[in-house]
């Protein structure tokens, strides 16, 4: 019987993966026989990183995400040079909380300028490769549950993440006719390096595990079950949708 589910052989390109939630899925997709390529601004950290990672012709790449050359650069050199891709997984990004009244604008134009900017230009240029090449292609965003709930000290990371799920709807629509898919994950709030800083509250962490009715934070590993899905043949009939993987917490 055929496995829907299988992923053996694709190229899977993971922007940010270099460390956190990119990484452990790199590595977890690698040993479901998938060709990883790495693009992340941590060159030391990437190039290293990609070491890790279970089996053969693993590369890393320099991407910045909010810098069109530097997306456009990537996508052709991936495809001139390694046969290109046929799914992204999208997992660049940046998290500062802060009550609005103290936020910098600098902050959260930052904030939007890596998170929903860096999503557009890379799904832009991998569509318009995919197009070209006759790919049936698949792009994976990490959203957040954050798109969805309204949490204080969340304007820029919320607004990021809300406008990434719409503009997700609006590309799937766009590309459905190309055989292109294009969705989204939301997690809950998971203990990364990204956010480190917030977990240091005891108070706030108390708070938000009290928001999660399954009682636990998530974990990367979690999300591999939705990447998969969206990311293979059982997969192929769904587009334009943000999978929250979340333990219930936009229930709550």
């Amino acid at each position: 019987m055929k496995n829907i589910f299988d992923i053996s052989g694709k190229r899977i390109l993971i922007t940010g993966g270099a460390r956190g939630i990119g990484f452990s899925l790199a590595k977890m997709l690698a040993e479901h026989g998938a060709r990883i390529f790495i693009a992340d601004v941590l060159d030391d950290l990437g190039s290293s990183s990609v070491k890790e990672i279970q089996g053969e012709n693993h590369l890393y790449f320099h991407l910045d995400i909010t810098n069109e050359a530097s997306v456009q650069n990537l996508i052709n050199d991936i495809a001139h040079l390694h046969g290109g891709v046929d799914i992204a997984l999208n997992c660049a990004g940046i998290a500062v909380f802060s009550p609005a009244f103290e936020m910098s604008y600098a902050d959260f134009s930052k904030t939007l300028e890596i998170n929903l900017n860096g999503a557009f230009l890379l799904s832009k240029y991998l569509a318009l490769y995919m197009t070209k090449n006759n790919v049936a292609g698949k792009i994976i965003h990490l959203a957040s549950v954050s798109s969805y709930v309204a949490n204080p000290n969340y304007a820029a990371y919320s607004s990021s993440k809300a406008g990434l799920s719409q503009l997700v709807k609006v590309l799937a629509r766009e590309w459905a006719d190309k055989n292109i898919t294009v969705n989204a994950i939301g997690p809950a709030i998971t203990p990364t390096l990204l956010t480190k800083e917030i977990f240091k509250d005891k108070n706030w962490e108390a708070k938000s595990l009290s928001q999660i009715p399954m009682g636990r934070f998530g974990t990367p590993e979690d999300l591999l079950g939705a990447v998969l899905l969206l990311a293979s043949p059982a997969g192929g009939y769904i587009t334009g949708q943000t999978l929250f993987v979340d333990g219930g917490r936009t229930l709550v």
